[in-house]
């Protein structure tokens, strides 16, 4: 079975768990890659700050970062590719508004913060999109952490050194005597 196919029946016994265009990009072909990314959406500083943000979220330790295995470059397709055009300006007014609101906060951008400041300011940001009531659109700071996690374990990094792999899931035993089974499955 292939990876796409793998993530498609996931994507099918999840039962839309995870926020549609992150899941119709993954099925579409849209995964993380280590190539250098060169934004073509984004302007600079919302490069950086999804270079920044996505580093923090996935920081690199004994594995490879967010930077490292593309997810910035993933973000942005999928937020260039997938989204539909109002998706799309909420992103960048979502962006666009998250550092405004660092800089308000801490004088700095984002991607001018120190790696424990950012870290601080995202937990807060983190806290912040989890008690507050939802409002009928995904907050920001949970959309932008649900790209990262979708870029970062789709890519090969991610689903073969952090997470656990197996080509084929599951132990079969084409021999093994019916006492030992019980009655057939149903389905």
């Amino acid at each position: 079975m292939e990876r796409r196919e793998a993530i498609k029946r996931t994507a099918a016994i999840m039962g839309g768990v995870i926020f549609a265009p992150s899941i119709f990009g993954v099925l579409s072909g849209c995964t993380a890659t280590g190539d250098p990314w060169k934004p073509v959406l984004f302007n600079q500083s919302q490069a950086d700050l999804t270079k920044a943000l996505s580093e923090t979220i996935i920081p690199e330790t004994d594995t490879a970062g967010a930077i490292e295995v593309g997810v910035p470059g993933f973000i942005e397709k999928m937020v260039n590719e997938v989204y539909t055009e109002d998706q799309r300006l909420v992103f960048l007014e979502g962006l666009d508004s998250f550092n405004s609101a660092c800089i308000e906060a801490t004088g700095n951008s984002f991607a001018d913060l120190t790696s424990e400041e950012q870290f601080e300011y995202a937990f807060e940001m983190n806290r912040i999109a989890l008690t507050e009531q939802p409002t009928g659109l995904p907050d920001f700071f949970l959309l932008f952490k649900e790209l990262t996690m979708v870029g970062y374990f789709t890519s090969e990094v991610g689903a073969t050194q952090v997470l656990r792999y197996e080509p084929v899931p599951g132990y079969y035993d084409g021999c093994m005597p019916f006492e030992e089974v019980g009655r057939t499955w149903a389905t």
